[in-house]
């Protein structure tokens, strides 16, 4: 008899892959045919649906028990996810055979959006907002993790964090954060106030959470690995989590098996951009979740902004990530661009106690000065737990002079013999002033790192190490394989971030930066199953960093002092990109693939003034390009649609209306925040306007 939680969690898949199919029948064909605008329409409807069955599932299946109450033994849930997942595999193929034949698809019925907090809800599913969320905090680090948290419920609701507040500890676990807060105490104290201020944060709020609590979510609570481990900790054990974690990055009975991938940064400066400063750009790479990009001013140390995987410290199915994301910048003009691709590259022996890969790059931020002290700071770290994916510190670092992405830190903090990559080379050897990573080594001198097969990696300049050896690949499952897997994802985005970067060396600019996370790979013609089978059979994949993969896509042009450009997208910066490989990819409700932008200036008022002036510019751009298109387009409606939103957004916005001189610091941010948030809305939807009236 077939078990009907992996029935449930096929079927996921199935859909999955459906809407990746109808997205495809239309994204092409452009403004001008009413076949794409209803093919959106339509699609949209199917998503609401199929977000609400996939909260369902990850409810019984225990893969959402960071954001809500697992039921595994209500066997109505698994039902009613299942009909869910049916319900968007037919309505799917009705979008795709319609588009396909050139016909508008049927109006599709989706169940009834609400709006608590800031976000939409369907029932009791929160759905992901579709402009990058931002708190703005200001003052000691308790103070911020204070703002931080309540700020965080301002946009979500107390649902956000109630996992982390319900959360007992055994005798063991609350020994195990007892030694990683001692590792934090000693090295980034200023994360553990951080950390107290969220369970003040969540307290006043209304849900009670205790330091102890707080903390876990910056340090788990499991011992360091003692052999490789997936990314993070999975959320449960035994070969349950390894079917969960399999479906979720897409395996059916479409496709065999598939590679993983998580995340990939770029970054240019000095000689090769065209005014000789530092542009990055960057992407994590999963379903997205809720997050929350901090603008924080601490007291001590430099202004930054940084945008964790998920607002909680966790994203669902692939486990707690301690507060780790990417990218971040700060004042002084560093960037961290990306964790830097390698893992386990220290020898087993020195595997232990330190700090994790959240909290370390909220400390550089916060205090490093430009890339060589980021550098010498990380060095000063012990070796910490490097048997898991961002268990330890490193990672891709810049400014305007230098860059260096760290693999391994062999010896730290006492013999340091790092492995680290400062330069591109081409095959002679010559020197190159850009960076990229995916999730394989690159320096020459890494081919052990992420445990290599029997027969070894291969190794170019371009791509890196990696093995396209299906066998080699999978003679040891589990983690190691997994590792293997994604050297092979890696290598074709290295290849194509590194032609990108040649293509325009000298001139890189953010414009283009933004054009290389809009440029999708190139699909081969075929099945799903086809494409597959080449896959295994070792055919190189020629993709791209931006893919159907994409969670969060950023640009950024950091400056020192005043003046650092932050631009971030939910999803890809692109509609119509690809797969990164033969698998599915995710697709959002009401999706805008366009950029918000921050500027970091002096303080939380002058970043909404400066905010405030552009989404007004977006505006008076997007009304002009929509009076010379004309009433009779046939996406003059949307595109008037996107605009009012733009224009209400911003009704009666202002910075001495944000800011109340009566009221505590912590509500004014809170209000500056707010607004915004409102404001980043407006340049968005005016953006969307101008950006799809001149491709046309």
């Amino acid at each position: 008899m077939t078990d009907p939680l992996a029935q449930a969690q096929q079927l996921r898949t199935q859909a999955l892959f459906a809407v990746y199919d109808a997205n495809r029948s239309f994204v092409e064909k452009g403004w001008g045919d009413p076949v794409h605008i209803a093919g959106r329409e339509a699609l949209d409807s199917v998503l609401i649906g199929l977000a609400q069955a996939k909260w369902i599932l990850g409810q019984a299946d225990g893969t959402y028990r960071e954001f809500a109450p697992p039921t595994p033994s209500v066997p109505a849930a698994i039902t009613q996810a299942t009909q869910g997942f049916e319900r968007a595999i037919s309505a799917c193929q009705q979008i795709r055979q319609a588009c396909d034949a050139g016909r508008l698809p049927p109006a599709m019925e989706h169940p009834e959006l609400l709006r608590s907090a800031e976000i939409q809800f369907t029932g009791n599913t929160p759905l992901v907002p579709n402009v990058s969320p931002v708190v703005v905090l200001q003052g000691s680090n308790e103070e911020m993790g204070a703002q931080y948290a309540q700020q965080v419920i301002d946009i979500y609701g107390v649902w956000i964090f109630t996992q982390q507040a319900r959360r007992t500890f055994s005798e063991n676990e609350a020994l195990e954060i007892s030694h990683w807060e001692a590792e934090l105490q000693r090295l980034t104290p200023e994360v553990l106030a951080f950390a107290a201020g969220m369970a003040r944060g969540c307290t006043e709020a209304g849900l009670p959470m205790s330091r102890q609590q707080a903390v876990s979510i910056w340090t788990g609570i499991r011992p360091p690995a003692r052999e490789a481990r997936p990314m993070a900790f999975a959320q449960m054990d035994g070969d349950n989590d390894a079917r969960i974690t399999a479906a979720y990055l897409g395996v059916s009975a479409r496709t065999l098996s598939t590679e993983t991938d998580m995340c990939s940064g770029i970054c240019a400066w000095g000689r090769a951009t065209a005014d000789g400063s530092l542009i990055a750009g960057s992407s994590t790479d999963h379903d997205c979740t809720f997050q929350a990009t901090i603008v924080a001013f601490p007291d001590e140390g430099n202004p930054f902004i940084y945008t964790p995987f998920s607002a909680n410290g966790s994203i669902p199915v692939l486990g707690n990530f301690h507060m780790a994301g990417h990218p971040g910048m700060n004042a002084a003009g560093l960037a961290y661009v990306h964790h830097g691709g390698a893992n386990t590259g220290e020898p087993q022996a020195q595997w232990g106690y330190g700090v994790r890969r959240g909290p370390a790059t909220f400390h550089l931020l916060q205090f490093a000065s430009d890339a060589a002290d980021a550098r010498k700071r990380l060095q000063e770290f012990p070796v910490g737990d490097a048997g898991i994916s961002l268990g330890t510190v490193g990672g891709l670092f810049a400014d305007a002079k230098q860059g260096f992405s760290l693999e391994s830190r062999p010896g730290a903090p006492n013999s340091p013999h790092p492995i680290l990559r400062e330069h591109s080379l081409d095959v002679m050897g010559e020197t190159f002033d850009f960076l990229y990573a995916n999730n394989n080594a690159m320096a020459p001198e890494s081919g052990h790192l992420n445990c290599p097969p029997e027969t070894g990696y291969r190794y170019t300049v371009a791509g890196g190490w990696f093995t396209l050896d299906w066998n080699a690949i999978q003679s040891e499952l589990g983690p190691k394989a997994f590792r293997r897997l994604n050297t092979r994802s890696s290598e074709g985005r290295n290849r194509y971030a590194y032609r990108r970067m040649m293509e325009r060396y000298g001139k890189i600019d953010l414009e283009y930066m933004k054009a290389v996370y809009r440029q999708g790979g190139d699909m081969s013609p075929g099945t799903l199953e086809q494409l597959q089978r080449m896959w295994q059979a070792g055919t190189p994949w020629n993709s791209s960093t931006a893919h159907r993969g994409n969670a969060y896509t950023a640009v950024m042009r950091p400056q020192s002092g005043e003046g650092g450009r932050y631009l971030g997208c939910i999803g890809p910066a692109h509609r119509a990109v690809q797969a990164r490989g033969p698998e599915h990819g995710y697709h959002y409700v009401d999706e805008t693939n366009t950029f918000s932008e921050i500027e970091l200036r002096r303080s939380p008022e002058a970043v909404l003034e400066a905010a405030l002036e552009l989404a007004h510019e977006r505006c008076r751009q997007a009304r002009t390009a929509l009076r010379q298109l004309g009433t009779k387009h046939p996406a003059f409606t949307l595109f008037s649609n996107w605009l009012g939103e733009a224009n209400l957004a911003l009704v009666g916005l202002s910075v001495t209306g944000a800011v109340d001189p009566a009221a505590p610091r912590a509500r004014q941010l809170a209000r500056i925040a707010t607004t915004l948030r409102s404001t980043m809305r407006a340049q968005v939807r005016a953006t969307q306007v101008t950006e799809a009236i001149s491709s046309l």
